[in-house]
């Protein structure tokens, strides 16, 4: 009996232990609450990185370094190299065949050709006479036992093929052995029949040199003599919207037969502005440009800046980097980007001045206001970035190091609505 009343009193005493630490979580809790509440007009924020920008949207024209070295109307292109690969100084880029080519005229040429080397070397090459014989007696045993194969499957389809392929082989051993009457003419003949022959096959195919290094691209607008890298300097507002007026009455003649070099990958952007754009943009200046709807951004320098009237300028932006496509474009809409600042971004609300000094409030630990100070490093109208760890100042003509806010700080969103040492959360 004794024993109970010890269990009864134990357990007792223990509900009084759970009830009275419940007691002290609840008033911890309702300790919170008027804080949570007044955040609720003293908005916080985690201080990240950010981007600003100062930009101006416009639109200009590609200039290049560029050279038209075919425009015949006339004839099939074939291109001898992908479009946009780099070619060297005397390169074949591309022929032209103007007309159909008779094969027999290309056959009889070869055969000419090789009767007279073989003439003009035959003291010194008697034994590769014998040798090329040998060869194409190899070849006409190889293409005869695959004709007799064909015939035997019955494929004849293919043996009309092998047997042209056949007779040339015949020819050409013919010549060599001087069994025709070919070996019978005079070397002189031969070659006045060459001649012939090769006039003919000159006139049908044209072959297209580089003149210069650089990429091979296709087509033409018909701007490419007056824009040029060299007169850009002396471009007017009215040749500007000639310029535009000829792209938008679709005057381009983009065709493959003609063919142009890019000689290097220096190109210019030319475009107008009103002058309340320009500030910012002095000669000389490095900026940065962005095609529309792409994020990848571009080095440029402003080359000049040409002002006519009160109104509007022209911009002439120099760049080395390589654009995709840019030997085709003409046109292009593009972002001039005059500044652009990189780091911890906040709003401008959360900026606020305590003894002389720019700061922001950041809440410690226990969630308290206190003042850090900051220094900017460029602002718009709703946020700014702003050096991240620490900064350098002047102070009595000394440089000091001040600590500042750090990325993922939590600092109060309206300054101006609190004081310093004011609990937040």
């Amino acid at each position: 009996m004794h024993k109970k009343k010890k269990v009864k009193k134990r357990l007792i005493i223990r509900n009084i232990n759970k009830l009275f630490i419940g007691i002290i979580i609840l008033l911890y809790f309702l300790s919170r609450m008027p804080p949570f509440f007044s955040q609720a007009t003293n908005k916080t924020y985690i201080a990240e990185y950010g981007k600003i920008e100062t930009a101006i949207t416009t639109e200009g024209y590609i200039v290049r370094d560029e050279k038209v070295i075919t425009s015949t109307s006339e004839g099939d292109v074939i291109l001898l190299v992908n479009e946009g690969e780099r070619v060297a100084r005397g390169q074949k880029i591309a022929t032209i065949h103007f007309n159909d080519l008779d094969d027999n005229i290309t056959k009889d040429l070869e055969i000419i050709n090789l009767r007279i080397e073989n003439i003009k070397d035959k003291q010194l090459e008697e034994h590769l006479f014998q040798t090329d014989i040998q060869k194409i007696n190899n070849e006409i045993e190889t293409v005869t036992q695959q004709i007799q194969d064909l015939i035997k499957n019955g494929d004849y389809i293919k043996v009309g093929a092998l047997k042209e392929t056949l007779l040339i082989l015949v020819e050409k051993k013919s010549i060599i052995s001087g069994e025709k009457s070919l070996p019978g003419r005079n070397l002189e003949q031969l070659e006045r029949q060459q001649q012939n022959l090769q006039e003919k096959v000159s006139a049908s195919v044209k072959t297209i040199i580089s003149e210069y290094p650089g990429a091979v691209a296709l087509g033409r607008d018909g701007l490419e003599d007056l824009l040029t890298l060299s007169n850009l300097d002396y471009m007017t507002l009215q040749q500007f919207e000639t310029i535009r007026n000829s792209l938008d009455n679709d005057k381009q003649q983009d065709d493959e037969t003609n063919i142009r070099i890019i000689k290097n990958h220096q190109w210019s952007i030319i475009t107008k502005l009103m002058q309340e754009d320009i500030l910012g943009l002095e000669k000389e200046r490095k900026i940065k440009i962005r095609q529309q709807g792409d994020n990848k951004e571009y080095n440029a320098i402003v080359r000049n800046v040409i002002q006519e009237d009160d109104d509007n300028c022209i911009v002439v932006l120099d760049l080395t980097e390589f654009m995709e496509e840019f030997y085709n474009k003409r046109s292009i809409t593009f972002d001039v980007i005059i500044r652009s600042y990189e780091g911890v971004m906040i709003p401008n609300s959360a900026i606020t001045e305590h003894e002389e000094q720019t700061g922001v409030f950041r809440l410690d630990v226990n969630g308290f206001a206190r003042f850090v100070p900051i220094k900017a490093k460029g602002s718009n109208r709703e946020y700014s970035i702003v050096y991240n760890g620490s900064f350098d100042e002047k102070v009595n003509n000394e440089t000091q190091r001040i600590n500042t806010i750090n990325y993922y700080d939590e600092i109060v969103v309206d300054a101006e609505k609190i004081n310093i040492g004011e609990r937040i959360r």
